[in-house]
C-alpha cells in the first residue's frame, strides 16, 4: 500500500477532514512572514557553503522509504551545498495529527522549511502559514509556472498567489471488470464505452442482480467515491466553488439535477433503499474487499493510482467518466500530493530548490514505483511505472500512462476554496441526507450552499 492508498482510503477521505479547519483557526500566525527572495541559479555541481534544511512528510510504506532515499540523493548530487534531513515514520516526531502539529509549530516559530501534505495548501496560506513562490518560481529551472498542468497548480494557489506544488496530480476514472463484460457480450474496447450517464445507467442495469431481497451483483454506484463529487458536478456542467470569485454554487440547477439523477439511479436499480446497498457491499473504488475487485460490481470508479496499488484480481480496462444531461464534455478530478514552505523558513530558497526538484526531476524516480501521475508538463513521455509493466507489458504500460496524461489536462478546478474541509464535510451530509431521502436534492444543497457561503465570508473576513 503506496502513500497514495493510504491517504485516499484511509486519512484524508472527501467527508471525512474535520479537524484542519480548527487547527488552522488555532494556529494561525499573528502576521504572516515576508517572501524570500528569488532563487538564485545554482549549477549542478557547484561548490557552497553546506546548509542543512528540513524536510516533514507522512511518507512511511517500504516502498517510499527505498525510493525517498534515492530521491534525495540525486538532490543533494546536484545541489551539494545542501543536506536534506528528513524522517520517513509517516507523521510528526511524538505522535499527533500532522497537519495539526505542523500548524502549531509554524505558529511557535519551530518549523521545518520543506514539507509533504496530502490536504490541500489553500487553507494554510488563507491563514499566513505558508510562503508563497511565485517570485522563486518565475526564476526557476524547472517548476516555471507554466510548467504544471493547470488544475493541479490552481490547488496551490490563494488570491493570485502560489503557496506550492502539486507533484503528483492522479487523475480519476472509471474502471470495468473485462470478465464481467466479456460474460454479456458486451465490448470491452475503451472507445465503446458509455459516453452518457443514460447510457450508463442503462450499462449498469445489465450487470444488477437481486436474490429474492439481497443484492448478489452490481453494475455501478456513481456517488460511492466521494473525493470525485466535484467531478461529477462537473460532469453535469456545474462545479461546487468558484475560486476566481470566492462563492460556493453548490445549489446549481447543475447539481441539483446531477443528485436527483443519483436518486433515481437508487430507486431503479437498488430498490431505493441506500441503507440496504451498503449491507451488501463495499460500492467505493477498487481495493482488495471492494466490491469491484471480489468481482461483485462490474464498474468502478478510482484514481489512477488503483491501476498498480489495488491489486485488481482480474483484466480490467479504465476509461473517461460519462458527461451528464446538463454536461458538455467530460472531465474528472484529480488528488495530489503538494510540496509546500512554511512560512517563516529559515532556509527558504534551499527549500525550494528542494520542493522544485522533488516535483519535477524527482518525479521521474517516484513515478517507476508507483503510478502517481505528474502534475509536471515537461515529465518524460517513456517513464513508465514498472509495476504497470510487470502486469501489463510495455505497450499497454505506456498507453494508459498516455490515456491519464491526456485525461489530465481535463480535469476541473479542486481543492481550492479555504473552508475545503468544512465544505467537504458539509457535502457528505447532502450526499447523506438525499441518498437517506430525509431531505430533497433541492433542499438540501441550498441548505449546504448557505452554510459554506457564511463559512466561507467569514474566514475571508478574518484572514
Amino acid at each position: 500500500m503506496t502513500c497514495h492508498a493510504i491517504s485516499r482510503r484511509g486519512l484524508l477521505k472527501w467527508a471525512g477532514l474535520t479537524t484542519l479547519g480548527a487547527a488552522l483557526a488555532a494556529c494561525a500566525p499573528s502576521a504572516p512572514a515576508q517572501p524570500a527572495a528569488p532563487a538564485a541559479e545554482q549549477p549542478a555541481g557547484a561548490a557552497a557553503e553546506q546548509k542543512k534544511i528540513s524536510w516533514w512528510n507522512q511518507y512511511s510504506t517500504a516502498t517510499v522509504k527505498e525510493m525517498i532515499p534515492k530521491i534525495v540523493e540525486q538532490f543533494q548530487e546536484t545541489y551539494p551545498g545542501i543536506v536534506v534531513e528528513y524522517e520517513l515514520t509517516g507523521g510528526p516526531l511524538g505522535g499527533g495529527n500532522y497537519d495539526e502539529v505542523l500548524l502549531s509549530r509554524i505558529a511557535g516559530g519551530n518549523l521545518p522549511d520543506s514539507a509533504t501534505l496530502f490536504s490541500p495548501p489553500v487553507p494554510f496560506a488563507a491563514r499566513g502559514s505558508l510562503l508563497a513562490i511565485d517570485e522563486m518560481m518565475a526564476g526557476a529551472q524547472w517548476a516555471k509556472p507554466d510548467a504544471f498542468y493547470e488544475a493541479p497548480l490552481k490547488s496551490c494557489q490563494w488570491q493570485g498567489k502560489t503557496y506550492g506544488l502539486a507533484s503528483s496530480a492522479g487523475p480519476g476514472s472509471m474502471f470495468f471488470s473485462v470478465p464481467l463484460f466479456e460474460q454479456k457480450g458486451i465490448s470491452t474496447k475503451r472507445e465503446d464505452f458509455p459516453k452518457t450517464w443514460d447510457d450508463l445507467k442503462a450499462l449498469s442495469a445489465e450487470f444488477v442482480v437481486w436474490e429474492n431481497d439481497e443484492l448478489k451483483q452490481a453494475g455501478f454506484m456513481p456517488w460511492a467515491t466521494s473525493w470525485l463529487r466535484p467531478a461529477w458536478s462537473g460532469l453535469n456542467g456545474g462545479k461546487l466553488y468558484d475560486a476566481a470569485n470566492n462563492r460556493y454554487e453548490i445549489a446549481s440547477e447543475q447539481n441539483i439535477t446531477w443528485l436527483d439523477y443519483m436518486v433515481k439511479w437508487l430507486d431503479d436499480q437498488y430498490r431505493g433503499d441506500i441503507e440496504k446497498v451498503n449491507l451488501y457491499g463495499n460500492w467505493e473504488g477498487t481495493y482488495p474487499n471492494s466490491a469491484f475487485n471480489l468481482g461483485r460490481a462490474a464498474m468502478a470508479q478510482e484514481g489512477s493510482w488503483g491501476t498498480t496499488d489495488a491489486e485488481i484480481p482480474f483484466a480490467w480496462e479504465v476509461a473517461k467518466f460519462p458527461v451528464g444531461p446538463s454536461g458538455t464534455r467530460s472531465v474528472t478530478g484529480f488528488w495530489p500530493n503538494w510540496f509546500v514552505i512554511p512560512s517563516g523558513s529559515p532556509h527558504a530558497q534551499e527549500a525550494f530548490l528542494f520542493i522544485e526538484y522533488f516535483s519535477t526531476k524527482g518525479w521521474e524516480t517516484w513515478y517507476l514505483y508507483i503510478m502517481d501521475l505528474p502534475a509536471w508538463k515537461a515529465f518524460p513521455p517513456e517513464i513508465v511505472t514498472q509495476k504497470l509493466v510487470d502486469q501489463v507489458g510495455p505497450e499497454r504500460a505506456r498507453e494508459i500512462h498516455q490515456f491519464y496524461t491526456a485525461y489530465l489536462a481535463d480535469a476541473i478546478e479542486m481543492w481550492t476554496s479555504p473552508i475545503d474541509s468544512f465544505a467537504s464535510e458539509t457535502m457528505g451530509t447532502v450526499m447523506d441526507e438525499v441518498m437517506h431521502k430525509t431531505k430533497t436534492p433541492a433542499e438540501a444543497l441550498q441548505e449546504a450552499q448557505q452554510l459554506c457561503q457564511t463559512k466561507l465570508e467569514e474566514t475571508l473576513q478574518g484572514a
